[in-house]
């Protein structure tokens, strides 16, 4: 209840401001002093408070703090080859605060941080892209803090290579860092003291600021304040929460129509966490049309186990939400593999005693965070060389494999039905379609796991196939019909197989022919899928070509044609054959 006094101190400082602009209208010559015309100042936005940052890796929040710790995240080059440096690939907050920015504008935050550690924030204008062995970096600002000077790195969205400049300065302890994005310059402040400043080459032209948090590996610093705040009257900027969206459904989608005419087999494609949370035309078409989902990149071990002691569960965490919110069901994907190891773990020295132990925590943990919401996982993740396989029955010769040999397969399948007896667990494989070697060296593989009593419920077949012709020769893609046969070799062992990374890639001149041969391709494996129960899921391995691992490695702003949708999220001819071949039972 409000006393009486302060209600009346309240009533006499509005009756005062009254009067005075009474005397200042009636002064002569004065302007009048209507509210409208009176300007206010531009509000401060919090950007901590009322925001999520609990489900960012890395950070905890306590009150309108929050603390980050560094947690290494790196992507490895193709082959763990330790002659490439790894390429960084710290968290962004893709749940909580993004601003919507027009004009000029700054950003400020306040920060304490160990002595000769780094710290700081990247603020981006648009986000990276993610894929299994690069990143292609986004438009961004990087600004990190350590001994005095402040390290400052601007990716302009068409290079890895960012420009870079130091600034010095004096103060010590907790800093107030801003930024200012104003008039074609970045001006770097701390402690109210201008710094320096670089050209802008349009990292917020998009009219958006997302923000991630970077420390050294290991050590913390505390996030205490970050706002922002529109500069001049012609500039706004407001604020808005990523949150997980219900996508509206149709009766004419590919999972809808599947649903009705071939009801034990699901639709799926692969999935990137940040245009599922950032790209309102990506996550509309992926909540629409398909009724299963692999995290393409988000589970796989350099992602989520970025260092021993330290899982990365934010990114997995928003697709499973994002799927559970849209009745679409998670294939979880790749628990175990010889790719995309972090170098703590193959650096490691560890003995094969410890790289058993670290494999199984790896699992049970892995699974057992989604247990009862991840129905099925890769347990195995492509075990098979390309070689003849009259050696080590064709293992490759992966870190686990050196460890535990064959029987890897084993434990790592075991830890899994523990975490979860309920799951279905797979081996993912690619280039086992055709009546091959690789193919029987595969049904052998099976065969001796099945002797062992060793929990396998199905086989993955990828499916990454190629059309065309260029310069290394002539592409032909494994037939349905023979694929069919390869198939029934291993239904007829008890096990449900899936396709699990369709694309069809198109090389050479890209000709109205070529195109129909590829959507013919892609119908004739539904057809196979389609006709036999065995067959859970015909899953392609992403769906447009903006977002595509066809796309080259290195090259930036290039993209893939091996995929359903084009770089404008317009539906291509394989679409609309898929969609035809679903309309009848």
């Amino acid at each position: 209840m409000m006393t009486r006094s302060k209600r009346s101190f309240k009533l006499g400082a509005v009756s005062l401001l009254l009067l005075q602009l009474q005397l200042v209208s009636a002064m002569p010559g004065a302007a009048s002093a209507e509210a409208a015309d009176v300007p206010l100042a531009p509000a401060t936005i919090d950007l901590i408070r009322g925001h999520d940052w609990t489900r960012f890796s890395g950070a905890t929040v306590a009150g309108d703090e929050v603390t980050v710790t560094g947690i290494g995240r790196a992507i490895i080059p193709w082959g763990n080859d330790l002659s490439q440096p790894t390429v960084s690939n710290p968290p962004i907050n893709l749940r909580g605060p993004v601003l919507n920015i027009s004009g000029d504008f700054s950003v400020s935050f306040q920060i304490a941080s160990s002595p000769g550690k780094s710290a700081g924030l990247q603020l981006y204008g648009s986000l990276p892209v993610i894929q299994d062995e690069w990143r292609q970096e986004g438009k961004a600002v990087s600004v990190m803090l350590k001994n005095g000077k402040l390290t400052a790195a601007v990716y302009n969205g068409s290079s890895a290579v960012p420009k870079k400049a130091a600034f010095n300065y004096t103060s010590a302890g907790t800093l107030d860092v801003r930024l200012l994005v104003k008039s074609g310059k970045l001006a770097f402040y701390v402690n109210q003291a201008k710094v320096g400043e670089m050209a802008d080459p349009g990292v917020f032209a998009d009219g958006k600021v997302y923000f991630g948090a970077d420390a050294d590996v290991g050590s913390s610093f505390t996030l205490r304040s970050l706002t922002a705040l529109a500069e001049g009257s012609a500039s706004a900027v407001t604020v808005s929460d990523l949150g997980i969206a219900a996508v509206p459904q149709s009766a004419d989608s590919l999972r809808a129509l599947a649903r009705t005419n071939a009801p034990h087999l699901s639709i799926g494609t692969a999935a990137a966490v940040i245009p599922t949370m950032t790209d309102s035309a990506y996550r509309s078409i992926l909540g629409r049309e398909f009724s299963i989902l692999t995290p393409e990149n988000d589970m796989k071990f350099q992602f989520i186990h970025p260092q021993r002691n330290v899982y990365a569960f934010a990114e997995g965490d928003s697709l499973v939400e994002f799927a559970e919110r849209n009745g679409m069901a998670v294939h979880g994907h790749a628990l175990v593999w010889s790719e995309a190891n972090p170098r703590w773990l193959t650096q490691g020295n560890y003995s094969a005693t410890e790289l058993q132990a670290i494999m199984e925590e790896h699992v049970k943990t892995v699974v057992g965070r989604y247990k009862g919401r991840i129905k099925e996982w890769d347990v195995i993740n492509e075990p098979l060389k390309d070689e003849k396989f009259n050696v080590n029955f064709g293992l490759r010769d992966s870190i686990w494999f050196k460890a535990m040999g064959e029987k890897f397969l084993d434990i790592a399948l075991r830890a899994a039905h523990e975490a979860d007896p309920d799951a279905k667990l797979y081996i993912n494989e690619y280039g086992c379609e055709a009546e091959d070697d690789k193919a029987d060296a595969l049904y052998k593989l099976v065969q001796r796991l099945q002797s062992r009593g060793v929990p396998l419920h199905g086989i993955g077949f990828q499916v990454h196939e190629d059309i065309g012709k260029d310069s290394d020769g002539t592409y032909d893609p494994v037939s349905a019909s023979e694929f069919k046969r390869t198939a029934k070799r291993f239904t007829d062992l008890g096990l449900e197989v899936r396709v699990s990374e369709l694309d069809v890639n198109m090389h050479g001149k890209v000709t109205n022919t070529l195109r129909s041969k590829q959507a013919e391709y892609f119908k004739s494996i539904l057809a196979l899928t389609k006709a036999n129960n065995r067959f859970t899921s015909y899953a392609m391995w992403g769906f447009t070509d903006r977002y595509s691992s066809l796309q080259p490695e290195g090259e930036y702003n290039v993209f893939g044609n091996g995929l359903i949708y084009d770089e404008h999220y317009a539906p291509k001819l394989p679409y609309r054959k898929i969609n035809e071949a679903l309309q009848s039972p």
